[in-house]
């Protein structure tokens, strides 16, 4: 909350139209963890560096889904800069950057775009495997509302993650820990050498 008001109403951060623009905990978070990754991983000023983002577009399909569709509905969206750029970057430029990409994936032709960019992949069968320094890809599973009533409600969820991927998920709060109810919890794929670095700069960015 601190950081949000510190982002939206401090930093002014403002559209084209020189509108005042409403940043979300995501676009916040992302920025945060972007940026404190890549300064831990000591990558070259030069190296490029890539946030990646799953975007949904149900309501952006044509012709749209059908009625009761439980599927995925969903694609990539991605903001790059030099890895010198992003150290230097304040966190509101950064949550720009991430809102002005999410706001342009939702352009019709992007999506067609991408959809058909899937399509060719798929037919191709490629992967790439392997930790790269320069991508993060950032998932949100705060809003999934898993449940189990047969065990009283959901108390934490720990997903496994394979460490192939450079992955960062928000996570809700455990109910097991009443201290942070209202907060989120961020998993991030990382060396295991650069972890305690890692934290102490998110420390750094909420004071």
């Amino acid at each position: 909350m601190k950081l949000k008001k510190t982002i939206a109403n401090d930093e002014q951060i403002t559209n084209e139209n020189e509108e005042k623009v409403v940043v979300t905990t995501l676009e916040i978070i992302a920025a945060q963890v972007w940026r404190a990754r890549c300064r831990v991983l000591n990558m070259s000023p030069d190296e490029a560096v890539v946030l990646g983002m799953a975007i949904g577009i149900r309501s952006f399909i044509e012709p749209p889904l059908l009625e009761g569709y439980y599927g995925n509905a969903l694609i990539s969206g991605s903001v790059g800069m030099t890895a010198n750029e992003l150290t230097k970057s304040s966190l509101s430029r950064v949550v720009r950057l991430i809102k002005d990409m999410k706001r342009a994936a939702l352009d019709k032709r992007y999506v067609f775009g991408k959809l058909c960019e899937i399509e060719r992949r798929l037919k191709e069968m490629s992967s790439t495997i392997g930790i790269s320094k320069g991508v993060l890809t950032v998932t949100d599973w705060r809003q999934i509302s898993l449940q189990y009533n047969g065990w009283g409600g959901l108390v934490n969820i720990i997903p496994l993650v394979p460490m192939t991927v450079d992955l960062c998920v928000l996570l809700p709060a455990s109910k097991a820990d009443p201290g942070m109810s209202g907060g989120v919890r961020v998993l991030v794929t990382l060396p295991r050498d650069v972890m305690a670095e890692f934290k102490e700069e998110i420390k750094l960015s909420t004071k």
